[in-house]
Protein backbone atom coordinates (compact mmCIF):
# COMPACT_ATOMS: atom_id res chain seq x y z
CA UNK A 1 0.00 0.00 0.00
CA UNK A 2 2.52 2.60 1.16
CA UNK A 3 5.12 1.48 -1.35
CA UNK A 4 2.77 2.39 -4.20
CA UNK A 5 2.93 6.07 -3.30
CA UNK A 6 6.72 6.33 -3.08
CA UNK A 7 9.37 6.69 -5.72
CA UNK A 8 12.99 6.39 -4.62
CA UNK A 9 15.08 8.62 -6.84
CA UNK A 10 18.84 9.16 -6.61
CA UNK A 11 19.01 8.27 -2.93
CA UNK A 12 16.20 10.70 -2.13
CA UNK A 13 12.55 10.22 -1.46
CA UNK A 14 9.73 11.76 -3.43
CA UNK A 15 6.03 11.15 -3.09
CA UNK A 16 3.80 10.46 -6.08
CA UNK A 17 0.31 10.17 -4.63
CA UNK A 18 -1.62 8.81 -1.66
CA UNK A 19 -2.54 10.06 1.78
CA UNK A 20 -0.77 9.96 5.10
CA UNK A 21 2.93 9.14 5.46
CA UNK A 22 4.53 7.67 8.59
CA UNK A 23 7.63 9.12 10.24
CA UNK A 24 9.71 6.04 9.41
CA UNK A 25 10.17 7.61 5.95
CA UNK A 26 12.31 10.28 7.61
CA UNK A 27 14.99 7.67 8.31
CA UNK A 28 17.96 7.80 5.91
CA UNK A 29 20.46 4.98 5.39
CA UNK A 30 24.03 6.36 5.75
CA UNK A 31 25.96 3.10 6.24
CA UNK A 32 27.59 3.48 2.83
CA UNK A 33 29.04 6.86 3.90
CA UNK A 34 30.38 5.37 7.12
CA UNK A 35 32.30 2.74 5.16
CA UNK A 36 33.72 5.32 2.69
CA UNK A 37 35.52 7.26 5.41
CA UNK A 38 35.81 10.94 6.42
CA UNK A 39 35.42 13.63 3.76
CA UNK A 40 32.98 11.74 1.54
CA UNK A 41 29.65 13.40 0.86
CA UNK A 42 26.28 12.84 -0.83
CA UNK A 43 23.39 15.20 -1.49
CA UNK A 44 19.95 13.72 -0.85
CA UNK A 45 16.87 15.38 -2.40
CA UNK A 46 13.84 15.36 -0.12
CA UNK A 47 10.36 15.88 -1.57
CA UNK A 48 7.32 15.01 0.52
CA UNK A 49 4.32 16.69 -1.08
CA UNK A 50 1.89 14.91 1.25
CA UNK A 51 1.20 15.18 4.93
CA UNK A 52 3.94 13.42 6.87
CA UNK A 53 3.98 12.51 10.56
CA UNK A 54 7.06 13.82 12.35
CA UNK A 55 5.95 12.84 15.85
CA UNK A 56 2.76 11.84 17.63
CA UNK A 57 1.80 15.51 18.01
CA UNK A 58 3.36 17.02 14.88
CA UNK A 59 2.49 16.69 11.19
CA UNK A 60 3.95 18.60 8.25
CA UNK A 61 1.85 19.25 5.15
CA UNK A 62 4.92 19.26 2.87
CA UNK A 63 8.70 19.01 3.18
CA UNK A 64 11.13 19.70 0.32
CA UNK A 65 14.78 20.56 -0.13
CA UNK A 66 18.25 19.06 -0.33
CA UNK A 67 20.31 17.58 2.47
CA UNK A 68 24.09 17.24 2.10
CA UNK A 69 25.43 14.37 4.20
CA UNK A 70 29.18 14.46 4.88
CA UNK A 71 31.18 11.79 6.71
CA UNK A 72 33.30 13.23 9.52
CA UNK A 73 35.47 11.57 12.19
CA UNK A 74 32.60 11.92 14.67
CA UNK A 75 29.78 10.72 12.39
CA UNK A 76 27.61 12.29 9.68
CA UNK A 77 27.18 16.05 9.30
CA UNK A 78 23.79 16.96 7.79
CA UNK A 79 23.61 20.38 6.11
CA UNK A 80 20.74 21.67 4.06
CA UNK A 81 17.96 24.10 3.36
CA UNK A 82 14.48 22.66 3.69
CA UNK A 83 11.12 24.24 2.88
CA UNK A 84 8.32 23.34 5.28
CA UNK A 85 4.56 23.72 4.91
CA UNK A 86 2.76 23.38 8.22
CA UNK A 87 -0.79 24.03 9.40
CA UNK A 88 -0.86 26.16 12.53
CA UNK A 89 -3.07 28.60 14.41
CA UNK A 90 -3.01 32.35 13.72
CA UNK A 91 -1.77 34.25 16.78
CA UNK A 92 -4.37 37.00 16.25
CA UNK A 93 -7.63 35.39 15.06
CA UNK A 94 -6.93 31.78 16.17
CA UNK A 95 -7.92 30.29 12.79
CA UNK A 96 -5.89 27.50 11.23
CA UNK A 97 -3.75 28.57 8.27
CA UNK A 98 -0.95 27.15 6.14
CA UNK A 99 2.43 28.47 7.22
CA UNK A 100 5.38 28.22 4.79
CA UNK A 101 8.90 28.69 6.14
CA UNK A 102 12.47 27.63 5.52
CA UNK A 103 14.65 25.59 7.84
CA UNK A 104 18.42 25.70 7.65
CA UNK A 105 19.68 22.37 8.97
CA UNK A 106 23.21 21.95 10.34
CA UNK A 107 23.51 19.00 12.70
CA UNK A 108 26.00 16.28 13.54
CA UNK A 109 24.66 12.74 13.84
CA UNK A 110 27.28 11.08 16.03
CA UNK A 111 28.44 7.50 15.95
CA UNK A 112 27.08 5.42 18.84
CA UNK A 113 30.55 5.38 20.43
CA UNK A 114 30.63 9.23 20.33
CA UNK A 115 27.01 9.80 21.39
CA UNK A 116 28.16 12.41 23.95
CA UNK A 117 29.17 14.74 21.07
CA UNK A 118 25.62 15.22 19.78
CA UNK A 119 21.97 14.84 20.74
CA UNK A 120 21.43 12.93 17.50
CA UNK A 121 23.13 9.70 16.55
CA UNK A 122 23.50 7.01 13.90
CA UNK A 123 21.69 3.86 14.97
CA UNK A 124 23.07 0.32 14.81
CA UNK A 125 21.50 -0.17 11.35
CA UNK A 126 23.50 2.73 9.91
CA UNK A 127 20.47 5.05 9.73
CA UNK A 128 19.85 8.61 10.86
CA UNK A 129 16.38 9.72 11.90
CA UNK A 130 15.45 13.25 10.79
CA UNK A 131 12.17 13.24 12.77
CA UNK A 132 13.59 14.39 16.18
CA UNK A 133 15.64 17.13 14.50
CA UNK A 134 12.67 18.35 12.43
CA UNK A 135 10.43 18.30 15.51
CA UNK A 136 12.84 20.54 17.44
CA UNK A 137 13.28 22.97 14.54
CA UNK A 138 9.56 23.23 13.76
CA UNK A 139 8.65 23.76 17.42
CA UNK A 140 11.23 26.55 17.63
CA UNK A 141 9.70 28.14 14.51
CA UNK A 142 6.20 27.79 16.01
CA UNK A 143 7.31 29.74 19.08
CA UNK A 144 7.60 32.86 16.89
CA UNK A 145 4.51 34.92 16.28
CA UNK A 146 2.76 34.13 12.98
CA UNK A 147 -0.42 35.54 11.48
CA UNK A 148 -2.63 34.22 8.71
CA UNK A 149 -2.32 37.45 6.69
CA UNK A 150 -0.54 40.77 7.09
CA UNK A 151 -3.74 42.70 7.75
CA UNK A 152 -5.26 40.24 10.22
CA UNK A 153 -7.34 42.24 12.70
CA UNK A 154 -7.65 39.46 15.28
CA UNK A 155 -10.45 38.99 17.79
CA UNK A 156 -12.48 41.62 19.56
CA UNK A 157 -11.61 41.81 23.25
CA UNK A 158 -15.17 42.83 24.08
CA UNK A 159 -17.19 40.27 22.11
CA UNK A 160 -14.66 37.66 20.96
CA UNK A 161 -15.82 38.02 17.35
CA UNK A 162 -13.37 37.69 14.48
CA UNK A 163 -12.80 41.26 13.29
CA UNK A 164 -11.73 39.98 9.85
CA UNK A 165 -15.25 38.70 9.17
CA UNK A 166 -17.35 41.48 10.68
CA UNK A 167 -17.11 45.04 11.84
CA UNK A 168 -17.55 45.56 15.56
CA UNK A 169 -20.21 48.00 16.74
CA UNK A 170 -18.63 51.41 17.58
CA UNK A 171 -19.87 51.31 21.16
CA UNK A 172 -18.10 47.98 21.76
CA UNK A 173 -14.87 49.36 20.31
CA UNK A 174 -15.16 52.44 22.55
CA UNK A 175 -15.73 50.16 25.54
CA UNK A 176 -12.53 48.29 24.65
CA UNK A 177 -10.61 51.54 24.42
CA UNK A 178 -12.01 52.74 27.75
CA UNK A 179 -11.14 49.39 29.31
CA UNK A 180 -7.50 49.98 28.40
CA UNK A 181 -7.52 53.34 30.21
CA UNK A 182 -9.04 52.04 33.44
CA UNK A 183 -6.60 51.89 36.35
CA UNK A 184 -6.65 49.02 38.78
CA UNK A 185 -7.67 50.55 42.16
CA UNK A 186 -4.89 48.62 43.90
CA UNK A 187 -2.32 50.42 41.75
CA UNK A 188 -3.93 53.88 41.80
CA UNK A 189 -1.55 54.92 44.60
CA UNK A 190 1.39 54.51 42.23
CA UNK A 191 -0.10 57.12 39.88
CA UNK A 192 0.51 59.70 42.62
CA UNK A 193 4.27 59.09 42.25
CA UNK A 194 4.11 60.32 38.64
CA UNK A 195 2.64 63.70 39.62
Amino acid sequence: MLLNCLKIKGGGVSVLSGGYLKKRLLRIQVGYLLSEGPGNSRTIPIAFSQRVQVDEDLYLDALTGNLALTRTKEGILALGALQVTHTRECDRCLKAFTHHFGLDVAELFALRSDASKSDFYIDSNGEIDLAPLLREEVLIEESYRAVCQDGCRGLSAASGNDLNEMDEAPELLEAEADEGLAIDPRLAVLKQLLL
